[in-house]
């Protein structure tokens, strides 16, 4: 598989994604006492909402939202509501081993991950800005409006975004290949390089029977 970028998206958007084989769980607890429980831990420790709006990763990304015409205070990128959750002590909700892990690699580089089942995908994949009268029932949520959202769509339609992912492509326990996706803004090539090797080591060492299939680095 592969993912393509459209022409209509400004040069800062870029993405890397992973495309996996694996046997789904539904907890990792290794995982969440080596790795997600301290990063948690650590956010509580040391974050506000305060240092959170001030964050230069955050701050990019919702400028690239502005630029879009999507306003991040109403439709957060995923990384922003996580870390807000963070901070308020609510915790994460344990869902299955990768959703588990997505979370983690978007606390750990606050930046939107999404993580979908391919075999519920059909035809070729394209990162594009959404059109109006665009919406997907969210996972978790009513549906949302895709215009002017950074979005995932196939020949079926849309079905991811930065925001808020579709329940048609959700990862289940039943899942056995997926593509983990990082949407990246104004981060550079090399730094994208190095978190796609950390992906690579930590689902190799966690979610049981991974095979990497593809890792790629997609920017304009």
């Amino acid at each position: 598989m592969e993912i393509k970028l459209s022409t209509q998206l400004p040069n800062d958007i870029s993405l890397a994604y992973t495309e996996i084989e694996f046997q789904n769980n539904d907890k990792l607890p290794m995982f969440w006492e080596e790795q997600l429980n301290p990063l948690i831990e650590r956010i509580g420790q040391h974050d506000t909402l305060a240092t959170i709006r001030e964050d230069p990763i955050i701050q990019v990304t919702k400028k690239l939202y502005r630029t879009l015409g999507k306003d991040p205070s109403r439709f957060r990128p995923s990384s922003d509501s996580l870390l807000r959750r963070v901070v308020k002590g609510k915790g994460l909700y344990q869902v299955n081993a990768l959703v588990d892990l997505n979370n983690y690699l978007s606390l750990k580089y606050r930046l939107p991950f999404g993580s979908y089942d391919l075999e519920r995908i059909q035809g070729a994949i394209t990162l594009t800005k959404g059109q109006s009268n665009q919406e997907y029932p969210g996972i978790g949520k009513k549906m949302i409006n895709l215009e002017n959202l950074l979005i995932l769509e196939d020949q079926q339609g849309p079905f991811g975004s930065s925001t808020s992912d579709s329940t048609r492509t959700m990862i289940k326990k039943s899942t056995t290949h997926a593509v983990i996706v990082c949407y990246a803004f104004s981060q550079s090539a090399k730094m994208l390089a190095n978190m796609q090797i950390d992906i690579e080591k930590l689902i190799k060492q966690y979610v049981n029977s991974t095979k990497v299939l593809k890792q790629e680095l997609v920017i304009k």
